[in-house]
């Protein structure tokens, strides 16, 4: 069975490791050029500006396309072409045809995202003042750990959808929606709270010093008791005279930011990595149970 699946899955597989190895063979170029810059920070942000965002956006879509394009026909091609009725009436059961096909397939494109992302956030540790810090929303979900956790997401969704739906365009389809949901889901609702933030304060008009790398969740204005006040630039633009003036005329005492440091990332990192396996878990859960009456 072992054998048979990477028949069927070999070209996938291959692929992607060969995108990984490419990818990661440029990224150590990346990082041993960066270091030889360093601490010329403009020179790298000059020569790595582009290149970087780039990267990032490349990397937002790349788990996704991976999982949608392997995990989503793994189950619904084989029942549309009806190639599962021979798989299921050989000696093995319909656990072990599944459990293989998942194995196989989905353990192979989580190692490559496992490896690419660790070698990622190796190499461009050095250059993560250039994308304003590694926190930060699109730049965390492009290097890590977690990469290889919502590649691993992408895949159980698209092969579950593809049980469900019995269908391969439309376990894509659902596959995008949902993945997409997710992401946006967990980096603006979730993942500001897997640690407290750092508190910032600073004299309004003055500078609220804060490591540029940060990722800065929440700001706002305080007046002398510590109680935060609502306040619109438009509130005193429209006003004539001197604009810390005014804001002090309204109470407002200080400034602050809440904000994450960039030593949290590892134990960012970690925390959504076991919320990716949990949820993959669960729709490997409802997976099993669309495969006992799914698969006819």
């Amino acid at each position: 069975m072992i054998w048979v699946t990477w028949r069927q899955q070999r070209v996938q597989i291959l692929a992607t490791a060969l995108l990984v190895v490419v990818a990661v063979v440029a990224l150590v170029f990346v990082h041993a050029d960066v270091v030889s810059l360093l601490p010329d920070r403009a020179a790298v942000s000059e020569k790595y500006g582009d290149f970087l965002q780039y990267y990032v956006f490349v990397m937002l879509v790349l788990p996704v396309l991976l999982g949608m394009f392997s995990g989503a026909p793994l189950f619904a091609r084989e029942i549309e072409q009806g190639t599962h009725v021979f798989g299921l009436s050989q000696s093995i059961g319909r656990a072990r045809w599944v459990v293989t096909k998942l194995a196989v397939a989905g353990g192979a494109l989580t190692l490559s995202m496992f490896t690419l992302g660790l070698v990622a956030a190796w190499a461009l540790a050095p250059a993560g003042f250039v994308l304003s810090g590694r926190l930060n929303e699109t730049n965390f979900e492009t290097q890590g750990l977690v990469v290889g956790g919502y590649a691993l997401v992408a895949f159980v969704i698209g092969a579950v959808a593809g049980l469900f739906l019995r269908n391969t365009l439309a376990a894509m389809v659902v596959t995008l929606v949902v993945y997409v949901a997710l992401v946006f889901t967990v980096a603006n609702e979730v993942r500001p709270h897997y640690a407290e933030p750092v508190l910032f304060t600073g004299p309004v008009g003055g500078h609220v010093a804060i490591d540029p790398e940060s990722w800065v969740t929440e700001y706002g204005y305080q007046d002398a008791n510590g109680k935060e006040l609502p306040y619109s630039y438009l509130d005193c633009a429209r006003q004539p005279g001197d604009q810390v003036a005014c804001m002090r005329a309204k109470g407002i005492a200080t400034a602050y930011s809440a904000a994450h440091l960039p030593s949290q990332f590892w134990r960012f990192q970690f925390t959504e990595l076991a919320l990716l396996l949990v949820l993959a878990g669960g729709v490997l859960a409802a997976g099993g149970q669309a495969a006992r009456r799914r698969l006819t």
